[in-house]
C-alpha cells in the first residue's frame, strides 16, 4: 500500500485537487492523507486567538473572511449540480460548527478541535 500525503498548496486550488483525483487513480491501494487548502490553518489560528482573548467580534470577522474564497472554490471544483449542492452542504456545515465557537466558553481544547477543522473541509471536499 501506498501512502501519499499533499500539503495545502497541492489542495489550494480546484484544478489541483482534479490533478490528486488523476494521480490516486488505479487499483493499486493507498492511502491519502490531504493538508488544509492554503492558509486555512493560520486562519484557523488567527480565529481561536482572537476567541481564547474574548474578541468574539474579531472572531466572526475571520471566520467570515476565511469562507468566503471557499464558495468559487466550490463553484470550480464540482461539476455536476449534484456535486455542487454537496460541496455548499459541507461547507455551510463546516461554517456553521466553526461559528458555534464563538458563543460560550473557547478555551484550549476548543482551538485543537478548530484547528482539525481545514483538514477535514479538504478531505470532505475531495470525497465529493
Amino acid at each position: 500500500m501506498k501512502v501519499l500525503k499533499f500539503g495545502g498548496t497541492s489542495v489550494g486550488k480546484p484544478e489541483r485537487m482534479h490533478s490528486i483525483a488523476q494521480l490516486i487513480s488505479g487499483s493499486e491501494r493507498k492511502l491519502v492523507v490531504l493538508s488544509a487548502v492554503s492558509g486555512t490553518t493560520n486562519a484557523l489560528v488567527e480565529i481561536s486567538n482572537a476567541l481564547l482573548g474574548g474578541k468574539k467580534d474579531k472572531g466572526n470577522e475571520l471566520i467570515e473572511k476565511l469562507f468566503q474564497p471557499y464558495h468559487p472554490f466550490v463553484n470550480e471544483l464540482y461539476k455536476s449540480e449534484e456535486g455542487l449542492k454537496k460541496g455548499k452542504a459541507i461547507i455551510e456545515a463546516h461554517y456553521n460548527f466553526i461559528k458555534s465557537h464563538t458563543t460560550g466558553n473557547f478555551t484550549e481544547a476548543s482551538t485543537r478541535i478548530l484547528l482539525a477543522e481545514g483538514e477535514l473541509i479538504s478531505t470532505q471536499l475531495f470525497q465529493e
